[in-house]
């Protein structure tokens, strides 16, 4: 970055600072609420479809505010920095192209792990019965890797077509939004979003059932400690 991007940067960072409590904080609490809520009481359809709005809600609200502060400074990039930024941002798919040139067996075996590991951050230790019911249900489903890669290689690659034409602020604005609220669409001949997050709620109940009452106490704990950690980054923790 320039010297005037940098100030620019600079300049946005201390907004977020200062407007991210207002913004972001009576949301996070709610989400919060409602996610506890639901732990002590049993989880159901009704209530992962309320936290999943909620979810929803606290998402859109940070990255249209997020994109509303980016807009004006990626409408000052040069073709040399749009290049660099998507040769940074297309290197993260990378471990995902790895993955996905590992043999079926391999494959398998890391969405299992992944999966596993993913639910004992929150549950701590997993018993050996939990652990085979899991990475058996990870082995029925659909491994839809591919075509999420090809959305997300296709999404990076228009969003700096069109950088590179310099639009403008405005024009920069609706791109990014719509990069946003088109991200579940994976293209033609894949499954719908609302097919994905039905499943992902099946799969999150699975889980739910085969969960013990330390381990549901665990995941409490867990949620409280991350609340604990954002409030702090946002300057709203107690004391």
């Amino acid at each position: 970055l320039d010297d005037e991007q940098r100030t620019a940067t600079r300049a946005a960072v201390d907004r977020a600072i200062d407007e991210a409590p207002e913004l972001l904080g009576p949301r996070l609490d709610l989400l919060v609420a409602t996610v506890d809520r639901s732990l002590a009481k049993g989880m159901s359809e009704q209530n992962m479809l309320i936290i999943e709005r909620q979810v929803d809600l606290l998402m859109d609200k940070a990255v249209a505010w997020i994109i509303d502060e980016a807009a004006p400074i990626l409408a000052t990039l040069r073709d040399d920095q749009i290049d660099h930024a998507e040769r940074e941002l297309d290197e993260r798919l990378e471990e995902t192209r790895d993955e996905l040139n590992a043999p079926t067996a391999e494959r398998l075996e890391t969405r299992q792990e992944k999966f596993v590991d993913a639910i004992e951050k929150w549950t701590s230790r997993l018993s050996d019965a939990q652990e085979r019911a899991i990475r058996d249900y990870v082995a029925a489903m659909p491994d839809e890797a591919p075509d999420r890669l090809r959305a997300d290689e296709q999404r990076l690659a228009n969003i700096a077509d069109e950088l590179r034409k310099h639009p403008g602020t405005p024009a920069i604005r609706d791109l990014l939004w719509q990069a946003w609220t088109q991200r579940e669409d994976w293209g033609p001949g894949t499954r719908s979003a609302e097919e994905r997050r039905a499943d992902g709620r099946k799969t999150l109940f699975f889980v739910y059932e085969l969960l013990d009452a330390e381990q549901i106490d665990h995941m409490s704990e867990r949620l409280h400690e991350m609340y604990g950690m954002v409030k702090k980054l946002l300057g709203t923790a107690d004391g």
